[in-house]
């Protein structure tokens, strides 16, 4: 049970893997909020398309802001599906490399991985922030609406890619005495 002998007492160990294992299924509960996101902004992307084609083709009387919603579902879509799909670490990833090192560097290797893109995403959110608070300012005519509106799913999905990051940096690092055993 004590796997870091010296370092947590007993009493320290069950509270830092109750954390851990909340902090799991928070981020699983998030990523079915995303899927579920995504598939309604699919289909309401399809009905706007859909509708306008009818309106345009058959009445001949366009939406005029149908390929702006269009456009802008499919900026949220695509933000919040990759953030879905990370987190069930269905990225693309090249291990050939990784996968042939000893199980010790292996561990060292995707850990260090994890912090890169962590660092990354850090990054990512701040430069998003800049860029929401420029676009604030100027609007999607059509819409009505701020031009964030099309930047801000980049600072929502990367702080939930930064947590989900953290599960898996924490997952690699606690799964590697089972590993070492196996």
């Amino acid at each position: 049970m004590n796997w870091l002998p010296g370092i947590f007492s007993r009493h320290t160990i069950p509270m830092r893997m109750s954390t851990f294992i909340k902090l799991e299924k928070f981020d699983e509960f998030i990523g079915k909020v995303e899927m579920g996101f995504c598939c309604v902004l699919l289909v309401l992307m399809v009905f706007v398309v859909g509708l306008s084609v009818f309106l345009r083709y058959i009445l001949k009387s366009p939406l005029i802001a149908g390929m702006n919603m269009a456009t802008l579902m499919l900026v949220w879509m695509t933000f919040f599906s990759a953030s879905a799909i990370y987190k069930q670490k269905g990225h693309i990833a090249i291990e050939f490399i990784v996968n042939r090192l000893p199980i010790g560097l292996k561990k060292g290797a995707l850990s260090f991985v994890y912090i890169i893109i962590a660092a990354a995403l850090v990054i990512t959110v701040i430069q998003a922030i800049r860029l929401v608070g420029v676009q604030w300012y100027q609007d999607i005519v059509a819409l009505g609406i701020p031009r964030s509106a099309l930047s801000s799913p980049i600072v929502i999905t990367g702080i939930l890619m930064f947590l989900t990051t953290i599960r898996h940096l924490l997952d690699e690092i606690r799964s590697a005495p089972e590993r070492d055993k196996g």
